[in-house]
């Protein structure tokens, strides 16, 4: 039995309109409580319901894109296990042009940006010019977009991939590179590098990143998409890079929680706070107070549990291979000089050659997982 979501839907009706109840709907969530992707279900999303003879949910999937299904799988001892099943995909690009008239998020819009696009160019250029200040019409800029394809379709999933706006004598650059973040034409990050810990102080681990860790509280093997800190309640939480805070809310097992997406493909995840500081939408920066750690959710005692996520995939926080340096490495820096040449090119290419979305190099291709949410 299948269920598109509409506007102003929720679970609890959702699932009390298919008859289930809600005990089923908090194991669920119990589940979920690592990935948080049954918080944000959007209108158009499609929830597929599997009963047995008895009529018991067995199976519940949650269609996220055209590559992206999650599914939550009733186990043999009862609660359910939670998967992601993703199709292989490739980016295809395309410039996107314009001349400022009036303000640069009503120009960018013009030009065929989308809000997102237009307020994530604002957090990349920030810091080389005031975009209410400085701009003036007739400034231009350009921006290679890259779309998500999973065969022929796209999933719905966008990156800039680079941005030129030419001011006066000036022009003002920002390229994605391979390491996911952006820097300017010669090699120097626009955004203040990556915190590696999310607080002042480095408190010790008492849960480590596991993808097989077995649960303190039910026992079961689940996986453990971030790290947990010692922190007092009450603890300052540091937004660990500039970015925008996506999500706010309080779930019944991961307390309260911000998320934040960081330009690029970085996103930032901190769970079980007492007191949240921030607005959804809001613009953080790198060091910024977002919240107090606390005890909310389910715990076995007051923690942070912090989580760094790179193209929706969780990595170890306090290991991964993320830009915490303010330039490109000098053994990469003609491969990324050599980049930027292409990208400008393109950018500046006349109009009538870049009508369509032009298909990049391969970059990543997946298959079945049982571990990152989106």
């Amino acid at each position: 039995m299948s269920y598109q979501i509409q506007p102003g839907d929720t679970l609890s009706a959702i699932f009390e309109a298919q008859e289930v109840p809600a005990s089923t709907l908090h194991e669920l969530l119990q589940s979920d409580a690592e990935f948080l992707a049954l918080e944000t279900l959007q209108p158009g999303t499609t929830l597929d319901f599997r009963f047995d003879k008895q009529g018991r949910l067995q199976r519940l999937s949650l269609q996220i894109d055209p590559a992206r299904t999650i599914t939550y799988e009733r186990t043999e001892d009862g609660p359910f296990e939670y998967a992601q099943h993703t199709l292989p995909t490739h980016w295809e690009s395309k410039v996107f042009r314009g001349d400022i008239q009036g303000s640069f998020y009503t120009s960018g819009i013009s030009a065929g940006l989308s809000k997102g696009q237009v307020l994530q160019i604002g957090q990349l250029l920030k810091n080389k010019l005031n975009f209410r200040r400085d701009l003036r019409a007739g400034d231009t800029f350009s921006a290679l977009v890259g779309q998500e394809m999973t065969g022929d379709q796209p999933t719905g999933n966008t990156r800039v991939e680079a941005i030129s706006l030419h001011r006066g004598s000036h022009d003002y650059n920002a390229f994605l590179y391979s390491d996911h973040h952006y820097y300017d034409e010669r090699g120097n990050s626009v955004t203040p590098a990556f915190l590696r810990y999310p607080t002042k102080s480095h408190y010790r681990v008492t849960s480590p990143f596991n993808l097989k860790r077995l649960h303190p509280v039910t026992g079961r093997r689940a996986p453990h998409n971030g790290v947990d800190l010692g922190t007092p309640p009450g603890t300052p939480v540091l937004s660990t890079g500039d970015g925008i805070v996506k999500r706010i809310g309080n779930h019944p097992y991961a307390g309260k929680y911000v998320v934040i997406d960081h330009s690029g493909a970085f996103t930032t995840r901190y769970l079980h706070l007492s007191r949240i500081l921030v607005k959804r939408g809001e613009r953080v920066k790198r060091g910024e107070r977002i919240a107090l750690s606390g005890n909310t959710g389910r715990t076995t005692g007051p923690h942070l549990h912090f989580e760094l996520q790179v193209n929706h995939q969780p990595v170890d926080p306090l290991t991964a291979d993320i830009p915490t340096s303010a330039r490109v490495p000098a053994d990469t820096l003609a491969k990324f000089k050599a980049q930027v040449q292409e990208k400008l090119a393109r950018m500046q290419a006349p109009s009538f050659l870049d009508q369509h979305f032009a298909k990049a190099p391969p970059e990543s291709t997946s298959d079945d997982t049982a571990s990152p949410g989106t």
